[in-house]
């Protein structure tokens, strides 16, 4: 399904900075700095720019992979819908490259705390990754 498509399944308007976010987002599997979305896309406000990825964070379209030194990394959802953002993945940061990556285990996460109700878990890892090993 092409960012258009995507986009009119999820009930929003199809517009330019929402192609260009979407677009941005998929040409690489990193999650983005919001530094490099509003660079890259500098023909729009910074303000639509925010409220763009809050739209889309809202439709399940993109997620928030990171906020660390005051800058936040957005990544495309791969299972999120409107109703429920799911993340059964782990969100990985090179310590060496500083890239943020979204790292999709094998098995389902299952952590239980007594007397406690998890509505979200948001597991970061830190080290270095394959690309950096070697």
């Amino acid at each position: 399904m092409d960012a258009a498509q995507t986009l009119k399944s999820h009930q929003l308007r199809v517009t330019k900075i929402r192609l260009a976010i979407l677009d941005a987002l998929s040409q690489r599997e990193a999650a983005q700095p919001y530094s490099a979305l509003q660079q890259s896309l500098g023909e729009f406000d910074r303000t639509t720019l925010y409220r763009t990825l809050l739209a889309l964070i809202e439709k399940g379209l993109i997620h928030k992979a990171l906020e660390e030194n005051g800058e936040i990394y957005y990544a495309l959802c791969a299972t999120c819908t409107t109703h429920e953002h799911r993340h059964d993945h782990v969100h990985f940061r090179c310590t060496t490259c500083g890239e943020v990556t979204c790292v999709h285990l094998s098995e389902d996460l299952k952590i239980a705390l007594p007397n406690l109700h998890i509505q979200e878990l948001d597991i970061t890892a830190k080290g270095t990754c394959e690309r950096c090993l070697n």
